[in-house]
């Protein structure tokens, strides 16, 4: 409960509206008192006896208000908005890090730990903000600072559960340096708005590489996931979201070092389609940005396929550079040798994500306004609407109705365990065949996402 003496409006939005919550850690990040902790599911609790009413984790969070126009103006200086999936984007690269065990280890050719090694081992920065599953109890990730190049090797690979990396901001305010973060974009915006009320924060983060998002999963995810294997929490020593051979494939470290691979096919074609559909939060579902726009550098995956179906850049990612210093960083690492680029900015395949611009370009938007008419509570948007075909539309309605059933354990529970069963090679192979199918009757300059 709160003190009488508290405003509600004046604290982050998860005090009046949980649902809204990004679980981005920054209000904890900004409290000067250390007010605000966290629960289990990494929402904020509030210590009523701490909180001086400051209003500092209202201000910077970036739950309940995303305010394009100000976030263009805080990251580049003018308000213009191109309302494009991809955002603002000076060049375009595909890229993969030059370190063979780095590239082995990365979700996607190892380019964001090469980019943020290149500036720790350049002494541009004193330590890089990345994440990492937890030793204690490894079905949950956290933050942490990586300072040497083991560290930035022990946060490799993808983790897709919800992490409250902001919370981090706590650590860099009391131990001094430079520091260049590795974040999703509701990090990002929680980021932006914090460097405008605490200086310190603004004179010590130099560099932010974005990673795209196409929904986080819920921090339950992993218990479940394990379950439907009969495995309990307690017998893993790490857990893997894209372990092994590129593009990797969810799976358990056991204590006695066994690895337990957790469904069939690999990340992409045999588990996150299906998790993100059973998993995601809705504050993600109402989510816009699916590029990070509001980072120096953003970083994903170089899905391009060919016509046969085959990825063009296995162990790749794709780099858009956005600001000026996102832009140096990764000429400055290409040059250094810690990078291996290859500039596609005149490409046109590479202007956009499709999948992900269905589902955060279209989708969500379309959710979030049919949402907000039915006086379910969404986050205010300075961004208008899309137009929408009757099938977009009705595309729309049908996801929405996979995410709501998502919230109900007796629906996801059966429906993950059949999913990452052998029961479901068949569906993966339709899938599969389904894709080739697609690639094989594009135009004959054309590449596919």
């Amino acid at each position: 409960m709160l003190k009488d003496k508290i405003d509600p409006s004046i604290l982050s939005v998860a005090f009046r509206e949980r649902s809204l919550c990004t679980r981005s850690g920054t209000c904890v990040g900004i409290c000067p008192t250390g007010a605000i902790d966290l629960n289990d599911e990494y929402y904020p609790v509030l210590d009523a006896e701490k909180c001086t009413s400051c209003g500092l984790c209202g201000a910077v969070c970036p739950g309940g208000t995303v305010e394009y126009k100000k976030l263009n103006l805080l990251t580049f200086g003018d308000d213009h908005d191109p309302q494009t999936f991809d955002g603002r984007v000076e060049k375009t690269y595909v890229a993969y890090a030059a370190d063979e065990q780095m590239r082995r280890g990365g979700a996607g050719g190892g380019v964001v730990t090469a980019l943020l090694y290149d500036l720790l081992k350049h002494g541009d920065v004193d330590g890089c903000v990345v994440t990492r599953m937890r030793r204690d109890k490894p079905h949950l990730g956290e933050p942490f600072i990586a300072r040497r190049y083991e560290e930035l090797l022990e946060s490799q690979g993808s983790r897709y559960t919800i992490i409250p990396a902001n919370k981090i901001f706590q650590e860099i305010r009391e131990t001094g340096g430079r520091y260049a973060i590795a974040a999703l974009p509701c990090q990002v915006h929680g980021y932006r708005k914090a460097i405008q009320e605490d200086v310190v924060l603004n004179e010590r983060i130099s560099m932010v590489v974005g990673l795209f998002c196409g929904g986080a999963l819920e921090p339950f995810i992993v218990p479940e996931l394990l379950q439907t294997k009969g495995i309990r929490k307690e017998e893993i020593r790490d857990f893997q979201f894209r372990g092994g051979e590129w593009p990797g494939n969810m799976r358990a470290i056991m204590l006695n070092q066994d690895t337990r691979n957790l469904h069939y096919s690999n990340y992409k074609d045999g588990a996150y389609n299906y998790f993100t559909g059973l998993y995601m939060p809705k504050r993600c579902q109402t989510c816009l940005d699916g590029s990070c726009e509001f980072s120096d550098v953003s970083v994903s995956d170089a899905w391009t396929r060919d016509r046969e179906g085959n990825y063009k850049f296995a162990a790749h990612s794709r780099i858009l550079t956005r600001t000026k210093k996102g832009l140096e960083l990764v000429q400055r690492a290409s040059e250094h040798g810690t990078l291996i680029a290859r500039d596609v900015s005149q490409d046109k395949n590479y202007e956009t994500h499709r999948l992900q611009t269905r589902r955060k370009g279209m989708n969500a938007p379309l959710r979030t306004a049919r949402w907000q008419r039915k006086g379910i509570p969404v986050p205010v948007y300075d961004r208008p609407v899309p137009p929408a075909t009757l099938k977009e539309k009705w595309v729309e309605r049908g996801v929405s109705f996979f995410l709501w059933l998502g919230q109900y354990k007796a629906f996801r529970y059966p429906a993950i365990k059949l999913l990452t069963s052998k029961y479901a090679i068949p569906l993966i192979s339709f899938r599969l065949w389904l894709k080739k199918r697609k690639y094989a009757k594009a135009p004959k300059d054309a590449t596919t996402n």
